[in-house]
């Protein structure tokens, strides 16, 4: 799963309409590209999110560029050989 996050500061735009939330997912989307274009397979990628400034790395600072970045969360599925050890 991707996820991509921005700071609070308001995306400036050009009156498209265009928000964090829209600038977020594309940062996300941008990494599944760069994944999928070396040697990932896409069929590996779940779920593609963006968040804007939802979930702060530092919330005591807003601002902060810390809090521009994607997050990539690894799922893996239980062989169902290991419920009968």
């Amino acid at each position: 799963m991707l996820e991509g996050h921005t700071d609070s500061r308001p995306y400036a735009g050009d009156g498209t309409g265009y928000t964090n939330y829209e600038l977020s997912a594309d940062r996300a989307n941008a990494a599944r590209g760069a994944l999928t274009q070396s040697e990932m397979n896409e069929k590996q990628i779940d779920e593609i999110r963006g968040y804007a400034d939802k979930r702060l790395r530092d919330k005591d600072d807003p601002f902060n560029k810390i809090n521009r970045r994607i997050s990539i969360i690894v799922k893996f599925l239980e062989d169902k050989d290991d419920d009968k050890k």
